[in-house]
């Protein structure tokens, strides 16, 4: 295979479609969590998989969330959000928060939640929570990107949920 140069990659076409990128991605294994922020007007969050730790100096996380989501404007007001990854029992929220008839205080009913510094809704049992002061904010194609300092963080022994070919999985033992 020949090497190409970086000139030349700005100049490759788009070498996948749209259906065969999301094909191989609906292979890779995701951890699900539960996207939260709140403002003077409420609260809202929504079900992702697009997420990453960054760094551990600052401690750093990084969420890609579909522009059209109402959400949004609720991290823009406050400057905050949390990301709460879900365990193997909370899939009923994960099906919630993805949910388009169920909106904010309706779809927080159906968990116990609480807050830490930032006053993003944290999930009570959930694996891990990560309360997040917005940093910045890239827009990319139909997503934006989130990258949010770390400044309190919640954590159990529960197994997390999993998210692969459309379905939630469970962590099986080796």
């Amino acid at each position: 295979m020949e090497l190409v140069s970086p000139k030349d990659v700005q100049d490759l076409p788009d070498a996948v479609s749209e259906a065969e990128y999301k094909h191989a991605m609906r292979r890779v294994v995701s951890p699900v969590a539960v996207i939260t922020a709140r403002s003077p007007r409420g609260r809202n969050g929504l079900t992702a998989t697009a997420i990453c730790s960054v760094t551990t100096n600052p401690p750093t996380i990084v969420v890609c969330v579909n522009r059209r989501a109402k959400m949004l404007s609720l991290v823009g007001e406050n400057g905050a959000f949390a990301v709460n990854f879900l365990s193997e029992q909370q899939s009923d929220l994960a099906r919630a928060f993805s949910n388009h008839e169920l909106k904010g205080e309706a779809r927080l009913a159906l968990g116990r939640w609480t807050g830490l510094k930032t006053g993003a809704p944290i999930l009570e049992e959930s694996v891990s929570s990560f309360d997040c002061v917005l940093e910045q904010s890239l827009i990319h194609g139909t997503h934006e990107v989130l990258f949010g300092r770390v400044v309190a963080v919640t954590s159990t022994e529960f197994n997390a949920l999993l998210y692969r070919d459309g379905f939630f999985r469970r962590v099986a033992p080796e």
